[in-house]
C-alpha cells in the first residue's frame, strides 16, 4: 500500500521575510510529473503538510493522488513542519511577537508555492485542496491572487461564518467569552492533546481510525520541531485570528466571488466542520458548478481513517473532471 516514503522534499523560497518553505511531493518527480495535472494540498491551524503524507497504510493522500494521476504537492505554511528553521521560530515565536502565520502570510505562501509548481508543469493551471483553516486561505487565494491560477478548488472539513460555541469558549477570555483573548505566537501541541481532541468525535467502540495513523502523524509532527523538547510541537497562533471571526458568524470571503467550479466535503461526526456552516457555503457559491459531499462515519480528521479512501475517490473524482 502507499507509504509516506514514496514522498520527495522542495524548498521554494519564501515571500517576505517568511523562511523557505517546504513541499512534498509525490507523482512528481522530474520528467514523471509530464502530462500529470498538478495539485496542491494546503494544510489547516494545527498540522502542518505532514496531514496529507502520514507513513501509514491507506491514510497517505500524496500518494493516493499520484496513484489517481496528479502530481501532488503538499505545502508547510510558514512556521509549520519542515517551513520553521530555528533561527526564524526564535524570531517569529518570541515573547511580545504578534501570532505567527496570519491568513495573509498564509495566502502569500499558497502563491508562491502555485507559482513554483506551475512553473515545473508548463505554466498549467492547479487544482487546490484546503483543509479546515485552509479553506479559508486556499478560498482567499483563488479569489484573489490566484484566481487565473487555480482550475478547480475543494474545500475539504471547511470553517466558513457559522457560530460554534465550543471554539469560541477556547479561543475567548476565560472571564468572558465574548472577548478574543490575546493570542500568543505559537502553542505547544502534545500527543496528549492530538488524541484526546480526535477521541472525543468518535463514538465509544467505534472503529473509525487506524492507530497508526495518529501515532505517525504525531511522531512526525515531534521530529519536525526537535528544539521543543520533545514534549510537544509548537504550532503558530496566527490562525486564531482567523477562525475568531468565523466561529463568530464572520465570513473572510464571499463565496459568491469564486469563479472556478468548487467542492464542499466533510466528516459527518466533524463538530468543526459543522454541516450548519458547511451547507451554508454550500448555498452561497452561486454561478459556478459545485458539489456537497459527506462522508460517513468520520470526522474532522477523515482522511486520517478508515473512511479516507472514500474521500480520496469523492475529491479526485471532482478535481479531474474537464482534464
Amino acid at each position: 500500500m502507499t507509504r509516506r516514503a514514496r514522498s520527495e522534499s522542495h524548498f521554494v523560497p519564501g515571500a517576505g521575510d517568511a523562511p523557505p518553505l517546504h513541499l512534498a511531493a509525490c507523482g512528481a518527480e522530474r520528467g514523471a510529473e509530464r502530462g500529470r495535472p498538478p495539485l496542491l494540498m494546503v494544510h489547516g491551524a494545527t498540522f502542518s503538510g505532514r496531514m496529507f503524507d502520514i507513513d501509514c497504510d491507506g491514510v497517505n493522500w500524496l500518494a493516493a493522488a499520484a496513484d489517481a494521476g496528479f502530481a501532488a504537492y503538499a505545502v508547510d505554511l510558514r512556521g509549520y513542519g519542515r517551513s520553521a528553521p530555528p533561527d526564524w521560530r526564535r524570531a517569529a515565536f518570541a515573547d511580545g511577537a504578534p501570532p505567527a502565520c496570519s491568513g495573509a502570510q498564509a495566502i502569500a505562501d499558497i502563491g508562491r508555492a502555485a507559482d513554483w509548481i506551475a512553473a515545473r508543469h508548463g505554466d498549467a493551471a492547479l487544482s487546490l485542496i484546503g483543509w479546515s483553516w485552509g479553506t479559508t486561505t486556499a478560498a482567499r487565494y483563488a479569489i484573489g491572487p490566484g484566481r487565473d491560477r487555480v482550475r478547480r478548488l475543494a474545500l475539504y472539513a471547511p470553517v466558513h461564518a457559522a457560530p460554534n460555541p465550543a471554539w469560541l469558549e477556547m479561543l475567548g477570555e476565560p472571564e468572558d467569552p465574548r472577548q478574543k483573548r490575546a493570542f500568543a505566537p505559537y502553542r505547544l501541541v502534545t500527543p496528549q492533546d492530538v488524541r484526546a481532541r480526535w477521541n472525543e468525535q468518535i463514538p465509544p467502540g467505534a472503529d473509525w481510525r487506524p492507530e497508526g495513523a495518529l501515532e505517525a502523524l504525531v511522531q512526525a509532527s515531534l521530529d519536525d520541531d526537535p528544539q521543543s523538547g520533545g514534549e510537544g510541537f509548537r504550532v503558530p497562533n496566527g490562525t486564531f485570528e482567523d477562525l475568531w471571526h468565523c466561529f463568530n458568524g464572520r465570513p473572510l470571503y464571499d463565496p459568491a466571488t469564486l469563479r472556478c467550479p468548487v467542492l464542499v466535503v466533510r466528516g459527518r461526526a466533524d463538530p468543526t466542520s459543522t454541516r450548519a456552516d458547511a451547507l451554508g457555503l454550500f448555498d452561497a457559491l452561486e454561478g459556478v458548478e459545485r458539489q456537497y459531499h459527506e462522508i460517513a462515519d468520520s470526522t474532522h480528521f477523515a482522511n486520517a481513517e478508515h473512511g479516507a479512501p472514500q474521500l480520496h475517490r469523492a475529491v479526485h473524482a471532482f478535481l479531474r473532471a474537464g482534464l
